[in-house]
């Protein structure tokens, strides 16, 4: 699995060691999806609750929930409602870092 790191999202994450977050992003496990209610607050709290225990949160999006042209408009959005960074998008799967 290839992670690459979003543009204009590098000078937060430039004061991690890079490779130390890669590492960290393939590691972990999806602990947050989304269904074909999208963005519900439920979503949100969960993402938020999460993101008060640990840096990083991977989610997932189920088959036919997001097309190819909505998917980077979708984690932007998603982003912005839970006040953390997207730092990785591959496919469905979006990693949200916690914002200081």
């Amino acid at each position: 699995m290839c992670v690459v790191l979003l543009r204009g999202k590098i000078s937060e994450v430039e004061s991690m060691n890079h490779k130390t977050l890669k590492h960290e992003i393939q590691e972990s496990k999806v602990t947050a999806r989304v269904g074909y209610n999208g963005i519900t607050d439920s979503l949100i709290l969960e993402i938020k609750d999460q993101l008060r225990n640990r840096r990083i949160v991977k989610v997932k999006a189920n088959k036919g929930v997001l097309d190819a042209s909505s998917r980077r408009s979708f984690w932007n959005e998603l982003a912005t409602k839970t006040e953390s960074q997207l730092i990785s998008q591959k496919g469905n799967v979006a990693v949200f870092l916690k914002e200081n």
